[in-house]
């Protein structure tokens, strides 16, 4: 299969290896360092699931060099989407599905919005991956699972065929009966927690291990959950458990990619996390302190880091 990865990172990088090391011809949208270096020395994956090495991938800037192709991984930062949707149309035909694999839950819609219904699905993406260097992606634990689904619900062969596919590359995929929730509850994971510590500076095992901060983290937690169910997903109190006990089974230096990414003086995902959550409270009359106040605690900063883009 003709396959387009667009945004050639963490996540991007490493499932666009596997499927290329399964033998599909995959094309890679990348930019700056990590092209140069991928065009200079190939793509390098460093796994607990096995290493790969692409030596010669095919790698560009502009999508019209990739052309036509029958699916498009779409591993970009979340602010980019609804250009990356106008800038992929070279690479878009009839047959072309497209599988945005981004945190929060507005990201497949931003990309109806500009392609139309027909072939976006809904994805997401459980892995802990990074660039640890140009043209190098270091996968930290022995996991990595994508689930996809219609964004109407429900089954269908094309996303079945395209979960084989997937399979039989190597990944862990399932096809997903209610993809939007499956996108909130992943939203909740990060959202409950990212933007306290990213206020505190402070990584997620001192923020367990402190009373009040932990607290703080049940509050968010609570507001995640009131919000997506006036929102209509089905969240049953048994899930609160759950992550909790995730949380705490995370290495205590844990940090979210929004936290580095504000620290660090670069435009963040804060307005599909934290923002999130803030804006559809206030559609749905849920009142949601603790995100508002974390979301206007780090709106300066994430003002700054946009301004010297």
């Amino acid at each position: 299969m003709r396959i387009a990865i667009y945004g050639a990172g963490g996540l991007g990088g490493y499932y666009g290896a596997r499927l290329a090391e399964a033998g599909h011809q995959v094309g890679f949208i990348a930019r700056g360092a990590q092209l140069a270096a991928m065009r200079e020395n190939g793509l390098r994956v460093l796994s607990p699931l096995g290493d790969v090495h692409l030596a010669r991938p095919t790698a560009s800037a502009d999508p019209a060099d990739i052309g036509p192709v029958e699916l498009i991984l779409l591993a970009v930062k979340t602010w980019q989407v609804p250009s990356v949707a106008r800038q992929m149309q070279p690479m878009i035909t009839d047959e072309t599905l497209v599988v945005p694999f981004l945190n929060g839950v507005e990201a497949a819609d931003e990309c109806v919005d500009v392609l139309g219904e027909g072939p976006v699905l809904g994805g997401l993406s459980r892995i802990f991956s990074q660039i640890e260097s140009p043209g190098v992606i270091r996968h930290m634990n022995p996991h990595a699972a994508i689930e996809i689904g219609e964004l109407c619900s429900g089954q269908s062969d094309r996303v079945q065929a395209l979960v084989q596919l997937l399979r039989d590359a190597g990944i862990d995929a399932t096809q997903c009966d209610d993809i939007r929730t499956a996108l909130w509850k992943k939203l909740m994971l990060v959202a409950s927690w990212s933007g306290i510590a990213t206020a505190a500076r402070t990584p997620l095992g001192p923020l367990l291990a402190e009373p009040g901060s932990r607290a703080l983290i049940s509050q968010s937690m609570e507001e995640c959950f009131a919000v997506g169910r006036a929102r209509g997903y089905t969240l049953p109190d048994a899930l609160k458990q759950t992550m909790w006990q995730f949380y705490e089974g995370l290495p205590g230096d844990t940090s979210a990619s929004m936290m580095r990414d504000i620290l660090e003086d670069r435009p963040s995902e804060l307005e599909a996390w934290i923002g999130a959550i803030v804006r559809f409270g206030a559609q749905a009359g849920v009142p949601t302190p603790v995100a508002s106040v974390v979301y206007q605690l780090l709106q300066p900063m994430e003002r700054r880091a946009r301004a010297g883009q």
